[in-house]
């Protein structure tokens, strides 16, 4: 068919894209705030077949309305599904892929099977599973990966680097030889949430959306999330939280100001390692706006952008759809 269609099925997100499969261009797209975990909530505690149900009903019905319920346009269709949805809260869970796995994804974990239309017409669905090392794991990530290299840019990186993936919880994917090798992942968006909404730095840094609003080009927020970048850097996190209290007590720091000096230190605290010295690979920063302006400032900052290519976050929102063009079934 000249189109398929790419979903990225997160913990509370989806999004599914209607693709020409000739040159991977969006024709059109639908978003959701229904991720796995509010559908597995729905599904009673160990019934397969209810599970299966759920997650079946939710897709068709999203399906349907991408194309305008023209369930004609649907019939032999191929799905490409990654992120939560194989995972164990998901539709099926599917075993994660090992280490190290090539950027051709020819061995990256899947399963094909049919989804029923109604009317005897049936969509084809391909799940596919995350990565793992020994000690860490991740679904969704890997995918975009594979698409960030899927037309060859980036080489140096393939064949030896690092690429930045920010996000609630951060990956920082180890690529050698055009495979990943090693990842780790950092809970800095998550921290920051927790911290902000429960810690005693909430009364410091207020709440989302109240203050002032402001941005990284305004230079009082630049300077307070470039600060909170060096003091993590030199002081490491544990000693440098409360200075977020501290600064709004004695200095009368705004929230707005605390909230980038929280955020400069939890991202700062974040890529420390990488200004160690004891590695000189090549950095490949892949972050969506308004992340991609926080984590380039920051690795400014710290004096890495000798190293540092950067993906636009043009480029970064079609990850997903590469790597899902490149998985889908052949026929």
């Amino acid at each position: 068919m000249a189109h398929f269609f790419s979903c990225d099925w997160g913990t509370s997100s989806f999004r599914l894209r209607r693709v020409n499969a000739a040159d991977g261009c969006i024709v059109a797209e639908r978003r959701d705030a229904t991720g796995v975990k509010a559908l597995h909530a729905q599904c009673p505690p160990g019934d397969a077949v209810a599970r299966e149900k759920v997650f079946a009903d939710f897709l068709r019905a999203q399906l349907l309305a991408l194309v305008d319920g023209q369930a004609a346009d649907l019939s032999g269709a191929t799905v490409v599904v990654s992120g939560m949805a194989s995972s164990s809260i998901g539709w099926r869970e599917l075993p994660y892929a090992k280490t190290p796995v090539g950027l051709d994804g020819a061995n990256m974990r899947r399963e094909d099977f049919a989804l029923d239309l109604g009317g005897g017409a049936e969509a084809r669905v391909r799940l596919l599973s995350g990565v793992r090392t020994e000690t860490e794991i991740m679904r969704g990530e890997e995918t975009e990966i594979l698409g960030l290299f899927a037309r060859g840019q980036y080489a140096d990186v393939a064949e030896n680097g690092l690429v930045i993936l920010p996000g609630t919880h951060s990956k920082h994917v180890r690529l050698q030889k055009r495979q990943m090798t090693d990842f780790s992942t950092y809970m800095t968006g998550e921290l920051f949430d927790v911290l902000a909404a429960y810690s005693i730095l909430r009364a410091s840094v207020g709440e989302a959306g109240t203050g002032t609003p402001s941005n990284l080009n305004e230079t009082a927020a630049r300077a307070s999330f470039t600060e909170g970048v060096r003091t993590a850097n030199e002081r490491g996190l544990p000693r440098s939280l409360f200075q977020t209290r501290t600064r709004t007590v004695l200095l009368g720091a705004t929230t707005t100001m605390s909230r980038w000096y929280l955020s400069g230190l939890l991202i700062g605290a974040e890529i420390a390692a990488l200004s160690d010295g004891e590695h000189d690979f090549p950095l490949l920063l892949a972050a969506p706006a308004p992340l991609h302006e926080a984590y380039l400032l920051a690795l400014t900052t710290l004096d890495l952008q000798s190293r540092l290519q950067t993906v636009p976050p043009a480029e970064m929102a079609l990850a997903s759809v590469r790597g899902h063009l490149m998985l889908r079934p052949s026929r």
